[in-house]
C-alpha cells in the first residue's frame, strides 16, 4: 500500500465509486456528502473545517471530514465534529482508518479542543473506542467524544 492523505477543496472524480460501495453496505452518508457538497449545504469550508481523502496510489479508498460543533455555552472549548468518515471494506483493519483519524485529529488541534461524532454502527463504535473516543449517553447531537490534548 502506498497511502496518501489529501485535503480537498473539491470532490474527487472517484467519489461516485466510493459512494456506490458505501451504499452497497447500507451506508448513505457518502452519498449525502456528495449531495450536500454540490448543493452548498456543507462544503467543509467554515472556520477550521476541512475534508480529507485517502488514496492508495491513485485509487480513492477513504474519506472523512471535520465540521464545527461549537459549544454555545463555552467559547473556550471549541468542538469539531467528525463527519462522513468511510473506508473501503478491503482497506479496513489495515491501519487506513486509524491513519486518517490521526491526521484529522492533528489538523483539528489548531482550531478545536475536542472532537465529537455520532455512530450507531457497532464496528465503527469499536474503532472509535480504540482511538480513545468515549461513549456519551443521552446527548442530543453526538454519542462519542474525545478531548484533543
Amino acid at each position: 500500500m502506498n497511502i496518501e492523505i489529501k485535503t480537498a477543496e473539491e470532490l474527487p472524480g472517484q467519489i461516485g465509486e466510493l459512494a456506490q460501495q458505501a451504499t452497497k453496505e447500507g451506508f448513505n452518508f457518502v452519498e449525502r456528502l456528495i449531495e450536500e457538497f454540490k448543493s452548498g449545504k456543507n462544503r467543509f469550508d467554515q472556520h477550521g473545517e476541512f475534508l480529507l481523502f485517502v488514496y492508495d496510489d491513485h485509487k480513492l479508498i477513504a474519506c472523512g471530514g471535520l465540521n464545527q460543533q461549537w459549544n454555545e455555552n463555552d467559547v473556550e472549548n471549541r468542538i469539531g465534529r467528525v463527519r462522513r468518515f468511510y473506508v473501503l471494506p478491503e482497506y479496513r483493519k489495515h491501519g487506513v482508518g486509524k491513519q486518517l483519524l490521526q491526521h484529522l485529529e492533528q489538523k483539528a488541534r489548531k482550531d478545536f479542543s475536542a472532537l465529537c461524532l455520532n455512530t450507531e454502527i457497532k464496528s465503527a463504535a469499536h474503532f472509535y473506542q480504540k482511538q480513545n473516543y468515549v461513549f456519551v449517553e443521552n446527548h442530543p447531537n453526538y454519542n462519542y467524544f474525545k478531548y484533543l490534548v
